[in-house]
C-alpha cells in the first residue's frame, strides 16, 4: 500500500546528500519528496522514483534471525531503511513506515544517529525490538500491548502518546493493529492526531513533489 521515509526537517540539502549516499541511479530521478503540513510539524515523505539501494540495510542480529526463522521481511524493500540510516546519520531523526493492503501488515522503524532505535511489526507474525529490551513478545491484539513494546527512546525523541488511550478502547485484530502502529507513529511525527491513513496516502500522492 505504501512505504515511506518520513522526517520533520525540510532541509533539502541534507536530504539530497543522504539520498545520494543511500541510492544509486540516474541523477534527478532517484527520489520524490512530498511535503505535508498538518499539526505542529510539517513532514517530508520520501519515496524512490527510480533509485536503488547501494547496500543492504543494517538490522540487529536478533531481528535478522527473526526474519529468517519466520520467513517474513522486516521491510518490503531495502531502499527506505538504507535511506533512513543515512538521513539520521546526518542529523535528521527518521521514521520508516510501511503498510500492506487493508493494514493487515505494518512496520514502523525509528532511526537516530544512523542506527535503528525502535522497531514494531505486525503481519503473519508480530515482533517488537529496542536496543535496551531486545525482542518483544508478539502483540496480543490491543493498542495497550503496542504502547508497552519498544518506543522508549522514540518517546523521548519525538514526544509521548497523547491519544493512545482513545485507541485502547478497541479490541483489535491484526489488520487494525497495523493501522494503530502507523497512526501512533504519525502522531509523534506530526505533533497532532494524523488524518485517516488512506487520506494521508492520498495527500502524499497528490502533493507537490520535489525530485532528487
Amino acid at each position: 500500500m505504501f512505504a515511506w521515509v518520513v522526517i520533520r526537517d525540510d532541509n533539502a540539502g541534507v536530504v539530497q546528500a543522504a539520498v545520494s549516499r543511500a541510492w544509486e541511479g540516474s541523477p534527478g530521478r532517484l527520489a520524490t519528496i512530498a511535503r505535508i503540513a498538518i499539526g505542529e510539524h510539517p513532514i517530508l515523505m520520501i519515496v524512490p522514483a527510480g533509485g536503488r539501494a547501494r547496500r543492504a540495510p543494517h538490522w540487529p542480529d536478533v531481528l535478522g534471525d527473526w526474519q529468517d526463522i519466520n520467513e517474513e521481511p522486516l521491510f518490503p524493500n531495502a531502499e527506505q531503511p538504507v535511506l533512513a540510516e543515512e538521513v539520521s546519520g546526518l542529523g535528521l531523526p527518521a521514521l520508516c513506515a510501511h503498510a500492506g493492503p487493508g493494514f493487515a501488515a505494518g512496520s514502523v522503524a525509528w532511526y537516530e544517529r544512523g542506527a535503528l532505535i525502535s522497531y514494531e511489526h505486525v503481519g503473519s507474525s508480530s515482533v517488537a525490538w529496542d536496543p535496551d529490551d531486545g525482542l518483544g513478545r508478539p502483540f496480543d491484539g490491543t493498542a495497550a500491548s503496542i504502547a508497552a513494546l519498544g518506543g522508549k527512546r522514540v518517546a523521548k525523541l519525538f514526544g509521548s502518546d497523547a491519544t493512545v488511550d482513545v485507541l485502547e478502547r478497541q479490541q483489535l485484530a491484526n489488520r487494525a493493529v497495523g493501522g494503530v502502529l502507523l497512526r501512533r507513529a504519525f502522531h509523534r511525527m506530526l505533533g497532532a492526531a494524523p488524518p485517516d491513513l488512506d487520506d494521508l496516502a492520498g495527500m502524499v500522492a497528490t502533493a507537490p513533489t520535489l525530485s532528487l
